[in-house]
């Protein structure tokens, strides 16, 4: 999740707050965590899960990554032909 965006939802990094370094295909970043009651997509909803929250300074506006993790938590069907996300519970 982007800082700006986590700002706005009341997601501040605090003192005691763990930063490390995250590394992916566009390079790499700093991020802190957070653990949120519950994270919503659609109708689609997890309870107590982790964000990483960093800058995600790219070329285009991004709020947030939709990473494995979260996928796998909500047993995602992904439908690639008519570009929907499902979950199989």
């Amino acid at each position: 999740m982007s800082t700006d965006l986590a700002e706005k939802i009341g997601i501040i990094a605090e003192e005691n707050d763990m930063i490390y370094r995250i590394s992916g295909v566009g390079g790499s970043e700093f991020v802190f965590s957070k653990t949120v009651n519950s994270i919503k997509i659609g109708n689609m909803e997890v309870q107590s899960f982790t964000l990483e929250v960093g800058a995600m300074n790219y070329d285009f506006n991004l709020d947030g990554i939709i990473g494995l993790d979260l996928l796998q938590e909500i047993k995602a069907i992904i439908n690639i032909d008519m570009l929907t996300l499902d979950m199989n519970c």
